[in-house]
Protein backbone atom coordinates (compact mmCIF):
# COMPACT_ATOMS: atom_id res chain seq x y z
CA UNK A 1 0.00 0.00 0.00
CA UNK A 2 1.47 3.41 -0.97
CA UNK A 3 2.70 5.64 1.85
CA UNK A 4 3.60 9.31 2.29
CA UNK A 5 5.45 11.47 4.82
CA UNK A 6 6.23 15.18 5.25
CA UNK A 7 8.63 17.44 7.13
CA UNK A 8 9.14 21.21 7.34
CA UNK A 9 12.01 23.39 8.58
CA UNK A 10 12.17 27.13 9.17
CA UNK A 11 15.41 29.00 9.76
CA UNK A 12 13.82 32.47 9.87
CA UNK A 13 10.15 33.23 9.29
CA UNK A 14 9.41 35.57 6.40
CA UNK A 15 6.47 36.29 4.12
CA UNK A 16 7.00 37.42 0.54
CA UNK A 17 4.46 38.70 -1.96
CA UNK A 18 4.95 38.42 -5.70
CA UNK A 19 3.29 40.57 -8.30
CA UNK A 20 3.20 40.11 -12.04
CA UNK A 21 5.26 42.81 -13.78
CA UNK A 22 4.42 44.49 -17.02
CA UNK A 23 6.84 42.89 -19.44
CA UNK A 24 8.47 44.77 -22.29
CA UNK A 25 11.19 42.77 -24.04
CA UNK A 26 12.95 39.66 -22.78
CA UNK A 27 13.58 39.45 -19.04
CA UNK A 28 15.25 36.77 -16.88
CA UNK A 29 13.25 34.02 -15.22
CA UNK A 30 13.55 30.59 -13.58
CA UNK A 31 16.41 31.66 -11.34
CA UNK A 32 18.30 33.30 -14.20
CA UNK A 33 18.23 30.19 -16.37
CA UNK A 34 15.94 31.57 -19.08
CA UNK A 35 14.88 34.75 -20.83
CA UNK A 36 11.17 35.15 -21.54
CA UNK A 37 8.72 37.66 -22.97
CA UNK A 38 4.97 38.11 -23.32
CA UNK A 39 3.11 38.41 -26.63
CA UNK A 40 5.72 36.62 -28.74
CA UNK A 41 6.19 33.29 -30.52
CA UNK A 42 8.94 31.09 -31.93
CA UNK A 43 7.54 29.04 -34.80
CA UNK A 44 8.54 25.50 -35.78
CA UNK A 45 11.17 23.14 -34.30
CA UNK A 46 8.69 21.55 -31.87
CA UNK A 47 9.79 18.23 -30.37
CA UNK A 48 7.27 17.95 -27.53
CA UNK A 49 4.54 19.69 -25.58
CA UNK A 50 2.72 19.56 -22.26
CA UNK A 51 -0.52 21.05 -21.02
CA UNK A 52 0.53 23.66 -18.46
CA UNK A 53 0.31 27.24 -17.27
CA UNK A 54 2.90 29.65 -18.79
CA UNK A 55 5.08 29.74 -15.64
CA UNK A 56 5.91 26.05 -16.08
CA UNK A 57 7.44 26.28 -19.56
CA UNK A 58 10.77 27.90 -18.71
CA UNK A 59 11.41 25.70 -15.67
CA UNK A 60 10.79 22.49 -17.60
CA UNK A 61 12.77 23.64 -20.65
CA UNK A 62 15.79 24.66 -18.56
CA UNK A 63 15.68 21.30 -16.76
CA UNK A 64 15.71 19.30 -20.01
CA UNK A 65 18.98 19.20 -21.98
CA UNK A 66 17.08 18.71 -25.26
CA UNK A 67 15.15 21.97 -24.92
CA UNK A 68 16.69 25.18 -26.26
CA UNK A 69 13.62 27.42 -26.42
CA UNK A 70 9.84 27.29 -26.13
CA UNK A 71 6.55 29.01 -26.80
CA UNK A 72 3.28 28.96 -24.87
CA UNK A 73 -0.22 29.27 -26.34
CA UNK A 74 -3.82 28.95 -25.16
CA UNK A 75 -4.25 25.74 -27.16
CA UNK A 76 -6.07 23.01 -25.18
CA UNK A 77 -6.39 25.26 -22.14
CA UNK A 78 -2.70 26.21 -22.17
CA UNK A 79 0.23 24.39 -23.77
CA UNK A 80 4.02 24.66 -23.57
CA UNK A 81 5.65 23.87 -26.94
CA UNK A 82 9.24 22.73 -26.43
CA UNK A 83 11.73 23.34 -29.24
CA UNK A 84 15.24 22.27 -30.17
CA UNK A 85 17.85 23.92 -32.38
CA UNK A 86 18.71 27.43 -33.49
CA UNK A 87 15.64 29.45 -32.67
CA UNK A 88 13.72 31.15 -35.45
CA UNK A 89 13.12 34.88 -35.47
CA UNK A 90 10.74 36.02 -32.78
CA UNK A 91 7.36 37.15 -34.03
CA UNK A 92 4.79 39.27 -32.22
CA UNK A 93 1.66 37.35 -31.23
CA UNK A 94 -0.86 38.63 -28.71
CA UNK A 95 -1.79 36.40 -25.76
CA UNK A 96 1.16 34.00 -26.09
CA UNK A 97 4.66 34.04 -24.68
CA UNK A 98 8.05 32.62 -25.57
CA UNK A 99 11.54 32.23 -24.20
CA UNK A 100 14.92 30.57 -24.46
CA UNK A 101 17.46 28.90 -22.17
CA UNK A 102 20.62 30.76 -21.19
CA UNK A 103 21.86 28.43 -18.41
CA UNK A 104 20.99 25.03 -16.96
CA UNK A 105 21.92 26.19 -13.42
CA UNK A 106 20.18 28.71 -11.19
CA UNK A 107 22.01 31.91 -10.29
CA UNK A 108 24.16 31.36 -7.24
CA UNK A 109 24.47 27.61 -7.72
CA UNK A 110 27.96 26.44 -6.86
CA UNK A 111 30.16 25.00 -9.56
CA UNK A 112 30.34 21.23 -9.67
CA UNK A 113 26.98 20.80 -7.97
CA UNK A 114 24.69 20.49 -10.97
CA UNK A 115 22.25 17.74 -10.18
CA UNK A 116 21.64 14.34 -11.72
CA UNK A 117 18.60 13.53 -13.84
CA UNK A 118 15.53 13.80 -11.63
CA UNK A 119 14.10 10.47 -12.74
CA UNK A 120 11.02 12.28 -14.06
CA UNK A 121 10.39 13.04 -17.72
CA UNK A 122 9.94 16.66 -18.81
CA UNK A 123 6.20 15.95 -19.10
CA UNK A 124 6.11 14.61 -15.53
CA UNK A 125 8.10 17.60 -14.26
CA UNK A 126 5.69 19.94 -15.98
CA UNK A 127 2.64 18.09 -14.70
CA UNK A 128 3.87 18.11 -11.10
CA UNK A 129 4.82 21.79 -11.13
CA UNK A 130 1.57 22.65 -12.89
CA UNK A 131 -0.50 20.82 -10.28
CA UNK A 132 1.34 22.52 -7.41
CA UNK A 133 0.87 25.98 -8.88
CA UNK A 134 -2.77 25.27 -9.71
CA UNK A 135 -3.37 24.33 -6.07
CA UNK A 136 -1.56 27.46 -4.93
CA UNK A 137 -3.47 29.74 -7.31
CA UNK A 138 -6.78 28.40 -5.98
CA UNK A 139 -5.70 29.48 -2.50
CA UNK A 140 -4.46 32.92 -3.54
CA UNK A 141 -0.77 32.00 -3.36
CA UNK A 142 1.97 32.89 -5.88
CA UNK A 143 3.46 30.30 -8.20
CA UNK A 144 6.78 28.69 -7.28
CA UNK A 145 9.58 27.70 -9.66
CA UNK A 146 11.94 24.77 -10.04
CA UNK A 147 15.44 25.22 -8.61
CA UNK A 148 18.06 22.79 -9.88
CA UNK A 149 19.72 22.61 -6.46
CA UNK A 150 16.49 21.35 -4.91
CA UNK A 151 16.09 18.94 -7.84
CA UNK A 152 19.52 17.55 -6.97
CA UNK A 153 18.69 17.20 -3.27
CA UNK A 154 15.33 15.55 -3.97
CA UNK A 155 16.74 13.20 -6.60
CA UNK A 156 19.64 12.03 -4.47
CA UNK A 157 17.29 11.40 -1.56
CA UNK A 158 14.89 9.40 -3.76
CA UNK A 159 17.81 7.31 -4.98
CA UNK A 160 18.98 6.76 -1.41
CA UNK A 161 15.51 5.59 -0.39
CA UNK A 162 15.26 3.28 -3.41
CA UNK A 163 18.74 1.84 -2.82
CA UNK A 164 17.74 0.99 0.75
CA UNK A 165 14.11 0.04 0.00
CA UNK A 166 12.98 2.41 2.73
CA UNK A 167 10.72 5.47 2.60
CA UNK A 168 12.04 8.00 5.11
CA UNK A 169 13.12 11.61 5.60
CA UNK A 170 16.41 10.44 7.12
CA UNK A 171 19.29 9.71 4.76
CA UNK A 172 21.13 6.40 5.06
CA UNK A 173 24.17 8.44 6.16
CA UNK A 174 22.16 10.19 8.87
CA UNK A 175 21.52 13.33 6.80
CA UNK A 176 18.48 15.48 7.40
CA UNK A 177 16.56 17.66 4.94
CA UNK A 178 18.56 20.77 5.86
CA UNK A 179 21.84 18.92 5.38
CA UNK A 180 20.85 17.69 1.94
CA UNK A 181 19.69 21.00 0.48
CA UNK A 182 22.67 22.91 1.89
CA UNK A 183 25.01 20.30 0.41
CA UNK A 184 23.69 21.36 -3.01
CA UNK A 185 24.46 25.03 -2.33
CA UNK A 186 20.90 26.03 -1.38
CA UNK A 187 21.33 28.07 1.83
CA UNK A 188 17.70 28.00 2.83
CA UNK A 189 15.63 30.28 5.00
CA UNK A 190 12.70 27.86 4.88
CA UNK A 191 12.70 24.23 3.75
CA UNK A 192 10.09 21.48 3.65
CA UNK A 193 9.93 17.99 2.21
CA UNK A 194 7.30 15.51 1.04
CA UNK A 195 8.24 11.88 0.41
CA UNK A 196 6.13 8.99 -0.82
CA UNK A 197 6.49 5.36 -1.82
CA UNK A 198 4.49 3.09 -4.10
CA UNK A 199 2.55 5.55 -6.27
CA UNK A 200 2.92 4.90 -10.00
CA UNK A 201 2.08 8.29 -11.53
CA UNK A 202 2.34 12.01 -10.82
CA UNK A 203 -1.44 12.13 -10.49
CA UNK A 204 -1.43 9.36 -7.86
CA UNK A 205 1.34 10.82 -5.73
CA UNK A 206 -0.01 14.38 -5.93
CA UNK A 207 -3.47 13.14 -4.91
CA UNK A 208 -1.96 11.28 -1.95
CA UNK A 209 -0.05 14.36 -0.81
CA UNK A 210 -2.99 16.69 -1.34
CA UNK A 211 -5.30 14.50 0.74
CA UNK A 212 -2.89 14.60 3.72
CA UNK A 213 -3.02 17.79 5.86
CA UNK A 214 0.73 17.83 6.56
CA UNK A 215 1.73 17.37 2.94
CA UNK A 216 -0.91 19.84 1.75
CA UNK A 217 0.57 22.42 4.15
CA UNK A 218 3.93 22.04 2.40
CA UNK A 219 2.32 22.38 -1.05
CA UNK A 220 0.64 25.59 0.13
CA UNK A 221 3.58 27.00 2.08
CA UNK A 222 3.34 30.79 2.11
CA UNK A 223 7.07 31.30 2.49
CA UNK A 224 8.41 28.89 -0.15
CA UNK A 225 9.48 30.12 -3.57
CA UNK A 226 11.27 27.12 -5.09
CA UNK A 227 10.79 23.38 -5.45
CA UNK A 228 12.66 20.34 -6.75
CA UNK A 229 11.38 16.85 -7.59
CA UNK A 230 12.99 13.44 -7.65
CA UNK A 231 11.87 9.88 -8.36
CA UNK A 232 13.80 6.63 -8.20
CA UNK A 233 12.76 3.06 -9.00
CA UNK A 234 14.02 -0.20 -7.54
CA UNK A 235 11.96 -3.20 -8.62
CA UNK A 236 13.91 -5.43 -6.24
CA UNK A 237 12.34 -3.80 -3.19
CA UNK A 238 9.69 -5.88 -1.45
CA UNK A 239 7.57 -2.94 -0.31
CA UNK A 240 7.63 -0.18 -2.96
CA UNK A 241 9.28 0.14 -6.35
CA UNK A 242 8.81 3.91 -6.74
CA UNK A 243 10.20 6.49 -4.30
CA UNK A 244 9.19 10.15 -4.71
CA UNK A 245 10.60 13.31 -3.10
CA UNK A 246 9.57 16.97 -3.24
CA UNK A 247 11.88 19.54 -1.63
CA UNK A 248 10.53 23.07 -1.12
CA UNK A 249 12.51 26.12 -0.07
CA UNK A 250 13.23 29.82 0.01
CA UNK A 251 16.67 31.41 0.20
CA UNK A 252 18.19 33.62 2.89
Amino acid sequence: MPRIASIALTAVSAIAALTAPTVLGFQPGSGGRVMWENNCDFQGQNYGSIKAIPDVCGDVCASNAACTHWAWSHYNGGTCWFKNGNRSSKIAKWGTNCGYVVSRSSQGQKQGQAGPSSGLSSAEMGEMLGRINTYRARHGLPAISIDSRLVSAATLHSRDQANNCRMTHAGSNGSRLGDRVKAQGYDFETAAENVAGGQMTVEEVMTSWWNSPGHRANLLGKDVKNVGFGKAINNRCDNYANYWTQDFGSLD
